[in-house]
């Protein structure tokens, strides 16, 4: 059994907050469950790049021709074959960094995340849940972009279980951060242990 984590944090080691929350979470989780792997995607490592039209008539050729195990569907085929995905990004520019949309692009795969049946498209990704774990310097808010966009690309690809944990506030002066960190550290660790 597998667990994604798709890191799309911005600063380096555990100077992100993001990171720190989802190495709790992880840490958590994995007490109850230590037969699962954790395979850890750095997306600042991986170089990807947004879709230009010739890479999209490549993939779709590529598709065509039934070659879904190219190495340009990497990507992909580790999305759609964990059995739990867990997504750290911090807040950013109404949002998260474009990195984690560029990697969105790179796993969209036709025939690997999911299928269309008809006219209708079908997810086949094999992930039960999908956690999105954010930080964020100012107040987000309910109605967040990132996290709106995240669960609809999980009913996309055929996720049915999708949960969201958001540390805002870290960077106001005139609140106790301290405490507004150890909330935030609390809920991942009772989210951990439900997921």
């Amino acid at each position: 059994m597998k667990v994604l984590f798709v890191d799309s944090c911005t600063k380096e080691g555990m100077a992100s907050r993001t990171r720190r929350l989802c190495r709790i979470f992880l840490d958590e989780w994995k007490k109850n469950h230590p037969d699962y792997e954790v395979d850890t995607l750095v997306l600042k490592e991986e170089g990807m790049i947004p879709l230009t039209e010739e890479d999209i008539v490549r993939r779709d050729d590529l598709v065509r021709a039934g070659e879904l195990s190219h190495h340009m569907f990497h990507s992909a085929r580790q999305f759609a074959g964990a059995d739990r995905i867990l997504i750290g990004a911090p807040y950013w520019d109404l949002s998260f960094p474009s990195m984690l949309k560029v990697y969105i692009e790179h796993i969209f795969v036709n025939g690997i995340a999911f299928a269309y049946e008809g006219s209708r498209s079908v997810g086949r990704c094999s992930a039960e849940k999908l956690m999105y774990i954010q930080t964020a310097g100012g107040y987000v808010g309910d109605n967040e972009p990132g996290s709106i966009y995240l669960e609809a690309v999980c009913g996309m690809l055929g996720i049915p279980g999708f949960r969201y944990i958001c540390a805002e506030g870290m960077d106001i002066q005139e609140i106790d951060r301290e405490r507004q960190w150890s909330e935030a550290v609390e809920r991942t660790v009772r989210e951990a242990k439900q997921w």
